[in-house]
C-alpha cells in the first residue's frame, strides 16, 4: 500500500443519539472522506437527523460480518463495539477512545467487561492526553492523539463586552451526573442572591425535567437543537459554565463556547486542562461558591471579560479542521501500515 492509497475505513456507532462523542464520530469521518479515504459509518442506530450524514452511512441490525463492508481499519468508537471490530475478517481493528467508560458510576456492573475490552492490545485513538496515558500506561496500548474538531460554523459575534443583563449558559442534561449541571445552576442561585442582573440559558438534549425545574427555573430552555443551532446560541451568551466531573473525556462544550468567543468558567479536571488550562477559568468540580465567584468577577470586569475571550479564541483555532483532517490522516496510516506494533 502506497503512503498515499486511499484506506477503507469503517466506523462501529452503537447508537446516534445527540451526544458530543457521535458528532465528533461523525465530523471525524466527513474528515477523513474530504482527504480521499473511503469511510463508512456502519450503526445500530438510525440515521440521526440533527447531523448531516452521507449515503456511506448504513444502518445494520448487528455488527457481524456479513452487515459489514470490508475494510482496512474498522474503527469501534465504544467499549461495546471493541469485539465486533475486532471480530471483523479483514483489516485491523482500532478502538477510537472518547472516555474511559469503567471511570463512570451509573454502569458499575459493567466494569469488568469494560477493563476487559480495553485489555485487547489495539492500536487506540483518543481525544485527550490523559487518555494517552490511561491506555499506555494501564492496558499497554499504543495511542495517538486524534482531537474533534471545530465546523466552520462556531464562530464569535463582534462585540465589545458582556450584555448588561448576563446571559449565562448552562449546557448538558441536568439528569447526566457527570456534566454537574446541579452545582452550575446553584452558582447561578448564588449570583443572583448577590445582585447579578443575568439570564439563565439551558441547553441539554432532552426536555425540563421536574427535578431541575424544582432547583431553578430556568429564563431560557432549549433542548435538542442541532449543532448549528448550538453555535448560534452559543454566540449570543455571555459566560458558560461547565463543571463537568473528572471522568469526562474531553469536553467538546468548554472548547465550541471558545470557539464562539466565551469565557468560560469550567471545572479543573484533566480533560480541561489539556486544552483550556490558559484561556478558562479552572476551579474544582463541585464547588458551586468558586463558581459564582469567578463568573461574577469576569462578568464585572469587561477587560477581563475580553482577554478571556481572545484567548479562548486563539487557543480554539488549533482545532481547525485542516488541523485535525491532517492529524487523523496520519492516526489512520499509522494504523494501516503497521507501525502501531513497533511501538510500547
Amino acid at each position: 500500500m502506497s503512503a498515499g492509497a486511499p484506506l477503507r475505513v469503517n466506523y462501529f456507532l452503537e447508537d446516534t443519539a445527540l451526544f458530543g462523542g457521535v458528532k465528533v464520530v461523525l465530523h471525524h469521518a466527513e474528515l477523513l472522506r474530504r482527504m480521499g479515504h473511503r469511510v463508512e459509518v456502519v450503526s445500530k442506530g438510525p440515521r440521526p437527523s440533527w447531523y448531516p450524514t452521507r449515503d456511506d452511512f448504513r444502518v445494520v441490525p448487528a455488527f457481524e460480518p456479513e452487515h459489514v463492508p470490508a475494510a482496512d481499519l474498522h474503527i469501534a468508537t465504544f467499549w461495546t463495539t471493541v469485539a465486533a471490530a475486532v471480530a471483523q475478517p479483514s483489516g485491523q481493528a482500532v478502538h477510537f477512545c472518547q472516555g474511559f467508560e469503567a471511570g463512570l458510576e451509573h454502569n458499575r456492573d459493567d466494569h469488568p467487561k469494560i477493563v476487559e475490552a480495553y485489555s485487547n492490545p489495539l492500536p487506540t485513538w483518543t481525544v485527550s492526553p490523559h487518555l494517552v496515558e490511561l491506555n499506555r500506561t494501564r492496558f499497554h496500548r499504543p495511542v495517538r492523539l486524534v482531537t474533534p474538531a471545530l465546523e466552520p460554523f462556531w464562530r464569535p459575534q463582534d462585540r465589545p463586552g458582556p450584555n448588561r443583563t448576563a446571559r449565562i449558559l448552562v449546557p448538558h442534561p441536568f439528569e447526566f451526573y457527570m456534566k454537574g449541571v446541579d452545582t452550575a445552576l446553584k452558582a447561578v442561585l448564588r449570583l443572583r442572591d448577590t445582585g447579578v442582573d443575568l439570564c439563565l440559558v439551558r441547553l441539554s438534549q432532552w426536555p425540563l425535567g421536574e427535578d431541575e425545574r424544582a432547583l431553578v427555573e430556568p429564563d431560557e430552555f432549549h433542548h435538542h437543537l442541532r449543532p448549528e443551532e448550538v453555535a448560534e446560541l452559543l454566540a449570543g451568551c455571555d459566560l458558560v459554565l461547565a463543571p463537568s466531573w473528572k471522568s469526562e473525556g474531553f469536553g467538546l462544550t468548554v472548547l465550541e463556547a471558545m470557539a464562539c468567543g466565551l469565557p468560560v468558567v469550567a471545572s479543573r479536571i484533566p480533560s480541561h486542562r489539556a486544552f483550556a488550562a490558559d484561556a478558562a477559568e479552572l476551579v474544582d468540580a463541585a464547588d458551586d461558591d468558586a463558581f459564582a465567584e469567578i463568573a461574577g468577577a469576569v462578568l464585572a470586569d469587561p477587560a477581563r471579560w475580553r482577554r478571556m475571550r481572545e484567548v479562548g479564541l486563539e487557543r480554539a483555532r488549533d482545532f481547525s479542521e485542516d488541523a485535525v483532517a491532517g492529524t487523523l490522516d496520519r492516526a489512520a496510516r499509522w494504523v494501516a501500515s503497521g507501525e502501531w506494533r513497533h511501538e510500547e
